[in-house]
């Protein structure tokens, strides 16, 4: 698998990444396949993946958890943190404090944290699409 840098973070992370929106079970996925399918892609090289907290209301996080399990460290993890006021997309009218207040985004980092089985995340962003390093 090839890699690319990753932004300014300068990580090298694999041309292709592994996004978990469907394994949150939106699709009709199935668990275990999805795990299989996680973990085939870090056999095959995938370095990023790519999950958030609202994806099966946290499930695609603990599938990706426990699919890495002690291999996430050598991966590079991103999630999202959705608006507080759930409403997509988000619109400039919205008053920053409303949709991301700071004790929002604390108890979301935390949820997915223990959804990923994780004490870190290598990037979060809001669920705008914006990545924050959070090294």
């Amino acid at each position: 698998m090839r890699t690319r840098t990753f932004g300014k973070q300068g990580w090298p992370v694999s041309e292709i990444g592994h996004g978990l929106w469907g394994v949150g079970g939106w699709t009709g996925s199935d668990d275990d396949e999805s795990i299989t399918a996680i973990r085939r892609a870090a056999d095959l090289g995938c370095t990023f993946f790519d999950t958030a907290l609202a994806y099966g209301q946290g499930k695609s996080e603990q599938l990706l958890g426990r699919a890495l399990g002690a291999r996430a460290s050598s991966v590079r993890i991103a999630t999202k943190i959705p608006p507080k006021n759930l409403k997509w997309p988000a619109l400039s009218s919205y008053a920053l404090d409303e949709v991301f207040p700071a004790d929002h985004i604390r108890a979301c980092t935390e949820t997915s944290l223990t959804n990923l089985g994780m004490s870190a995340v290598d990037l979060q962003a809001e669920k705008l699409g914006h990545y924050v390093s959070t090294e």
